[in-house]
Formats: C-alpha cells, structure tokens, sequence
C-alpha cells in the first residue's frame, strides 16, 4: 500500500510540472513567437481509437511547413487550447488525489466505508471529464487549421470499472454492517 500511496504522489507532483511547463510554454509562445516559427504542429492521433480529422488552409498550394507552425497560432485558439490542457491535467491530477485516499483507506482498515464509495464514483466521473475533453480537437492558424474528433473507449473502459468498483465497495459495506449486528 505504501508503494501504491508513493506512486500517487509521484505522479501529482509530476502533474504540477508539466502544469508548470505547460504554462511556461504557453507565456513564452505569447511574448516570442518568432521563436517558434520553424516549429511545425504534428497531428499524428493514437491507436485503438475512432477519429476523424479536416484539415483545411487559405491557400490549398501552400505546403504544410508553411501552415501548420506554432509560430502562426492564432490567439484565441492558443488561449482555448491551453485552457483544454490545464483542465484535462486537472482531471487527471484529482482521479490521483482520490486514488491515494482509497489506498489511505485500506492501508488503515477503513475499506468500506461511505467515502471509498464516494472516492471511486469521483474517479469515474473524473476519468468521464477526460474523455470529453480530449474526444475533440481544434487549433486555427494564420493560414489554415484543423478541426477533428477522436474517441478513445480506453477512458470509457475506466469509468465503467470504477462505478463497477463503486458498486461492489457498497455491496462489501452492506456485508460488513450485516456482519458487525451478528457478532
């Protein structure tokens, strides 16, 4: 359990870095854009999911060096885009934090109590969150952009498994109620 609480922990502090980073980023790319002009944007999406992706430019002979660079981000989609990922490593910094308060829970014989019930019910509606927030993508630049979804089912598989967990917590509190009258 110890590792478990460790691991945890590790991985929240890691989230506050890239946080750190991911901010640090998005300054930067605000006050020196010229910094990223060569910096192409790739939009390469992950196995095992559905996605579809438009890709669309204001000159359709111009080539995809010339369009799709960090440098030519337009604002506002620069400012929605650092707002997805702030609140997608929210939702994966708190599924953590309730994780680590399960763990807390077992490692001090408290398993089945209301707030193990109430832990795993958070993870999957954090872990819900997150499928929402990364099923769609959306950047606009100086000269074009793209729009697309992508549905992941690993997140769905979660959420599934956590309310799945959540039930059987409940069912393990009504046994262990029933259990405390016999004895």
């Amino acid at each position: 359990m110890n590792i478990a609480i460790i691991v945890c922990k590790f991985i929240r502090f890691f989230l506050v870095i890239v946080f750190i980073g991911l901010t640090t980023f998005f300054i930067h790319l605000q006050v020196d854009r010229s910094f990223y002009k060569g910096k192409e944007v790739s939009f390469n999406f992950k196995d095992y999911n559905y996605s579809s992706l438009r890709k669309w430019k204001v000159n359709p002979k111009s080539a995809d060096k010339d369009v799709y660079v960090f440098g030519d981000i337009k604002t506002s989609s620069l400012y929605l885009n650092y707002v997805k990922y702030v609140a997608i490593l929210i939702v994966l910094f708190l599924p953590f934090k309730a994780f680590q308060k399960i763990m807390t829970s077992v490692k001090e014989v408290k398993t089945f109590e209301q707030d193990t019930i109430k832990a795993f019910r958070k993870i999957g509606k954090y872990i819900f969150a997150y499928f929402l927030l990364t099923s769609y993508h959306s950047m606009t630049f100086k000269f074009g952009g793209y729009r697309g979804t992508s549905i992941s089912l690993t997140p769905l598989l979660f959420v599934l498994l956590s309310f799945i967990m959540a039930e059987i917590f409940k069912e393990g509190r009504l046994l262990k109620k029933e259990n405390d009258l016999t004895i």
